[in-house]
């Protein structure tokens, strides 16, 4: 997988962690994936609108192999629902120009009022937005396909 998360996570050292040379850029294996959406609970999400794909931040829960979204009425519950999308994790140290990038593809389904047990699992989990307002539309990416690359430096020589 070549993508513009790749050329970020390759910009040239400046050798405070070791040299282009000498960093590696490793896939992350599905469940590490899940491991790392599970840890965190900031991303963004990428609908097509009007065929342009916008990018919007996010505060979502992971609820097993589904990411939850709430959110507020408006683009991208419109944008997203029945639709494809793509959501992004990450956690990158500029300093050490080291971290990781989550990739989830999937289908976008607004389960805000849905009835079904799965629907009403997956909302009770707790996102906690960081935009003050009413959030109480819920999106779902269930099944999705997920990708991960980390960058790492070379490992320290014992001393």
């Amino acid at each position: 997988m070549t993508s513009s998360h790749d050329d970020a996570l390759q910009s040239e050292g400046d050798g405070t962690a070791g040299s282009y040379e000498e960093r590696e850029l490793q896939a992350i294996t599905e469940e590490d994936c899940f491991t790392l959406l599970g840890s965190q609970d900031f991303g963004r999400l990428a609908v097509v609108r009007d065929g342009q794909p916008e990018i919007f931040p996010v505060n979502y829960a992971l609820d097993g192999r589904t990411v939850v979204i709430r959110t507020q009425p408006g683009v991208k519950l419109s944008y997203a629902a029945l639709a494809r999308v793509a959501f992004e994790v990450e956690d990158i140290n500029p300093e050490r120009r080291e971290g990781w990038v989550v990739v989830v593809k999937g289908v976008g389904e607004d389960i805000t009022g849905a009835i079904d047990p799965w629907s009403e699992h997956a909302r009770s989990r707790a996102v906690r937005p960081w935009v003050s307002g009413a959030h109480e539309c819920h999106i779902a990416i269930a099944r999705p396909v997920v990708s991960g690359r980390r960058l790492r430096g070379p490992t320290p020589l014992p001393s």
